[in-house]
């Protein structure tokens, strides 16, 4: 029974690095015994290639909400760093990530860092602060050494004093009771990790829970729903349960909706859209107050839809159709934060056409929310196409994978979930890799901006 638990223990909270080569053992013992009175950071290298920090990834509340982001050193820089003797470049990398979580706990969000322990005890747990929750990252057993353990405990109490929350895995790592519980799904069955709450222990009870390495969107409404605080991984994945079931049908308002992008794609006069707009009572009373809201204070009242459709033009009009897309998917625990995805999706696929200078920018903001809608609505590409009378490089992009237009969705997705994409060519920026996680954080400005707002 023992080892069986251990077993399980362990692949529920085993380190996202490498155990590290047993040569390395004796310099981080002497790099923990110093961390008390020295900090390596301030020798290291001063800064650190985006591209080795893996992309912010939405951290996700029990209430379906968008709370927080993580952050994480990207996985392949994990296992070189890990099989390094540089420690001044592992210090870098965990300070690097420390630093990005700390700019988004300054913005009222929580900025969550995921961090091997040993990287800490180099000193970079400096840039901790108020809004942060970091994350260690525990070698099941090379990290267990008396010395270690007693430099990682005393930078848990640094990285509190300094107002940042502090997780773990298993009791008994630590002489602590940690301030949140970091459990990995990664492989294991949802169910299966549920259940191992159960064997905590009493102490443990009302530790909140955040589980990251979340496989799929069926996974991580099925662990907020029963008692996980805050979840992370692959929200836009679909399990295998959900691809098999009945798709449901498009709903008469998403397909008026559609038809009204495709009216305006195809060149048809601003006065026939108007006319279809008018025939709708709910169009109506939305499209006027959009435009009666604080963006149009100046206008005053007794706008008409004539002026309105005029005010807006035919691009912010297309874009406001397309919004409107998204209220109609709310039924979901997560309609919220998926919500707030389509929109970062879609706004990170127009920012990308735009640097490309092509001319249907506007149409990769339509097509990121249809490769959302699908799964927010419980229905499958095809319908969705159908529904938006959405163009063949369009079709192509979400059903065969190829045209155009995939490029775009590629990289997109690609930043969500990169194990799940095949490997192959992709878009190149002039800036390279570094300027696509700067328009993707551009991207998620303009989301949690846009989300709530009423379209």
């Amino acid at each position: 029974m023992k080892s069986l638990l251990h077993h399980l223990w362990s692949r529920l909270f085993a380190s996202a690095t490498p155990q590290a080569r047993p040569s390395e053992r004796p310099e981080l013992r002497r790099a923990a015994d110093s961390a008390t009175t020295a900090n390596p950071v301030a020798k290291a290298p001063a800064r650190v290639a985006l591209q080795s920090l893996g992309a912010r990834r939405p951290l996700i509340s029990s209430d379906g909400h968008i709370v927080g982001f993580e952050f994480h050193v990207a996985e392949h820089t994990s296992r070189r760093l890990a099989h390094r003797e540089d420690h001044h470049a592992q210090a870098a990398h965990a300070s690097a990530v420390l630093a990005s979580a700390r700019l988004i706990g300054q913005t009222g969000k929580i900025g969550f860092a995921r961090v091997p322990a040993t990287w800490l005890l180099l000193g970079a747990d400096a840039q901790a602060g108020p809004g942060m929750m970091v994350g260690l990252e525990q070698d099941d057993e090379a990290d267990q050494t008396p010395d270690v353990l007693h430099a990682t405990e005393q930078t848990v109490r640094r990285l509190r004093d300094a107002g940042a929350k502090v997780g773990w895995a298993a009791p008994g790592q630590i002489d602590a009771v940690p301030d949140f519980l970091m459990l990995h799904q990664r492989s294991m069955p949802m169910a299966e990790l549920l259940q191992s709450l159960q064997r905590l222990p009493k102490t443990w009870a009302a530790v909140p829970v955040l589980v990251t390495d979340i496989a799929n969107l069926e996974d991580l409404e099925l662990a907020l729903q029963h008692g996980v605080r805050w979840g992370c991984g692959a929200p836009t994945s679909r399990s295998a349960t959900q691809d098999s079931d009945k798709n449901l049908p498009v709903s008469p308002e998403v397909r008026r909706i559609g038809h009204l992008l495709h009216q305006l794609v195809t060149g048809a006069e601003t006065t026939d859209i108007v006319a279809e707009v008018k025939g709708d009572v709910g169009l109506s009373y939305r499209l006027l107050r959009r435009i009666n809201s604080a963006s149009f204070a100046q206008l005053g009242p007794g706008t008409t839809i004539e002026q309105a459709a005029m005010i807006l033009g035919r691009n912010e009009l297309y874009r406001w159709f397309s919004m409107l897309l998204i209220q109609f998917a709310g039924q979901r625990k997560t309609s919220s934060a998926l919500q707030e995805i389509a929109l970062w999706r879609s706004r990170l696929m127009e920012l990308l056409a735009q640097e490309h200078n092509d001319t249907a920018a506007g149409q990769m903001f339509t097509l990121g929310l249809a490769s959302m809608l699908g799964l927010m609505l419980g229905t499958s590409a095809a319908e969705i196409i159908s529904a938006l009378n959405l163009p063949e490089p369009a079709r192509q992009a979400l059903l065969e994978q190829t045209g155009p237009w995939y490029g775009y969705l590629k990289t997109a997705t690609e930043l969500e979930h990169p194990s799940q994409i095949e490997p192959g060519p992709g878009l190149e920026l002039p800036g390279g890799r570094a300027r696509l996680l700067e328009l993707s954080d551009q991207a998620w400005t303009w989301a949690a901006d846009n989300s709530h707002r009423d379209a």
